[in-house]
């Protein structure tokens, strides 16, 4: 199956394909001139927007209330304008989407209009910044075929798969040497466009992959040395016992995700994941993963929007293979 995305723009007129093969589906779509994606556009120009990525589960769309979260949160840090009359018809768009291709992803950009103003200058006027938007969309596979029982409480038994952790199966992963870049406020912790370091750190993963196939994530580190995110997640960890009884700050019942404070993004999924811990009485901790705590992992697994859950059962550090649990990971076969 094709890992294109069709694409298409959303506008007062309604939706407008992007791509010339973009299937009709709802409405009826036009390709757009060329100079609509123009080089001075600023998403392209400067990376000046935003964008959040969906996953779709039997014509399910997976943590909408989240993603909505983020985009209007997003909104306000960047100062785009969202009308309520927008944003209404974009979530219309995009469930219709999602009953369309039954299992896939959906990804949203948003960014600021071309300004009249030379440079990185941009308008102070609300009106002037009223949010283009891009929608792209591709049917695959199904996501996933287990949910992470571990994450489950008893309100969560519902037909509902949107409040269901969709879960992987377990994989290999290594820590990188690239690091992530640090960003001040309000754009540390933001999914936005502009993201050179990522693409840098996906890249020095595709090479290890090309010599060792089995690998499917990494540990991606900040400028200060501690691992505090994968290259397209978000993780949680536990430590061995050993640890808390040296007197350290861990137990090794507790789930810990390092905190995001000037690297890294807060993924949708980390949210989740911290709510339903909350919910469970079980809260996750906000800690960072040191080089010294890596022979001192329990279990850890990744997590983001579209793929839920992944469990790694074992770590690459330089020279080191650690084996790490699986037993939090219980499969739910359907």
């Amino acid at each position: 199956m094709s890992h294109a995305m069709t694409w298409y723009q959303l506008s007062d007129a309604g939706m407008s394909a992007l791509t010339p093969s973009a299937p009709s589906y709802s409405f009826t779509s036009s390709l757009l001139p060329n100079d609509s994606i123009a080089p001075n556009l600023r998403a392209v120009a400067y990376g000046d927007g935003f964008f959040s990525t969906m996953g779709v589960h039997k014509a399910q769309l997976l943590w909408q209330s989240y993603h909505q979260a983020r985009i209007m949160s997003h909104c306000q840090a960047l100062q785009l304008t969202l009308s309520t009359q927008v944003e209404q018809q974009l979530w219309r768009e995009i469930r219709q989407f999602a009953t369309t291709i039954g299992d896939g992803l959906i990804k949203v950009i948003l960014s600021r209009p071309a300004q009249n103003l030379r440079g990185y200058a941009y308008s102070t006027q609300a009106a002037d910044n009223e949010a283009l938007i891009w929608i792209g969309v591709m049917q695959t596979a199904a996501l996933a075929e287990h949910t992470a029982q571990f994450l489950r409480g008893d309100s969560d038994d519902g037909p509902s798969l949107g409040e269901q952790v969709l879960q992987q199966p377990p994989i290999i992963a290594q820590c990188l040497q690239s690091q992530l870049a640090s960003l001040p406020q309000p754009l540390a912790g933001l999914k936005t466009l502009n993201r050179l370091d990522g693409v840098m750190i996906a890249g020095e993963l595709q090479r290890h992959k090309q010599q060792n196939a089995e690998l499917a994530e990494s540990l991606v580190a900040d400028m200060s040395g501690n691992w505090v995110e994968g290259v397209m997640s978000n993780f949680f960890y536990t430590l061995k016992p050993e640890l808390a009884a040296e007197g350290n700050d861990a137990a090794s019942d507790v789930w810990y995700t390092p905190p995001i404070e000037q690297s890294g993004v807060r993924g949708v999924m980390r949210q989740v994941i911290l709510d339903k811990l909350a919910k469970l009485g079980t809260p996750a901790q906000l800690r960072y993963l040191s080089n010294e705590d890596l022979n001192q992992l329990e279990a850890l697994f990744f997590c983001n929007a579209v793929r839920g859950v992944t469990p790694v059962q074992q770590l690459w550090f330089q020279n080191e293979r650690f084996q790490l649990s699986l037993a939090p990971f219980q499969y739910n076969i359907k």
